[in-house]
């Protein structure tokens, strides 16, 4: 299940991750990016990650032409978990994304993580 996250930032978008991404959900996600990358250029993205059951065959081909797509619009991204397969990940896309800036933190830093992906 995906809920949104309002943060009061206008290019930021805020997300909650608990299970499987349906295709609904994730076309709800892109449509806010798609629009939040129209009006501001680049879109940062704040998701509290508790569990990740897979996504859809669509969602999953569809996340990757957004993301393809939008490669260089993607000017932060905190992700809150206690997953640490995450941070692996985060330290990987770091590495090959020159202006990708992909930060982990736990539930005890939302906050901090907020704060952070507004800056």
């Amino acid at each position: 299940m995906l809920t949104f996250i309002d943060l009061n930032a206008t290019n930021v978008i805020g997300i909650r991750l608990d299970g499987t991404i349906d295709t609904q959900e994730f076309d709800a996600v892109t449509k806010r990016m798609n629009q939040i990358v129209e009006d501001y250029g680049d879109i940062r993205i704040y998701i509290e990650l508790v569990s990740f059951k897979g996504i859809s065959l669509k969602g999953l081909i569809e996340d990757l032409k957004f993301g393809i797509k939008n490669w260089n619009r993607f000017a932060k991204q905190a992700v809150v978990t206690e997953k640490k397969w995450v941070k692996k990940w985060a330290g990987f896309g770091n590495k090959i994304g020159p202006d990708m800036n992909v930060k982990v933190f736990s539930f005890d830093e939302q906050e901090e993580a907020k704060k952070w992906i507004q800056e």
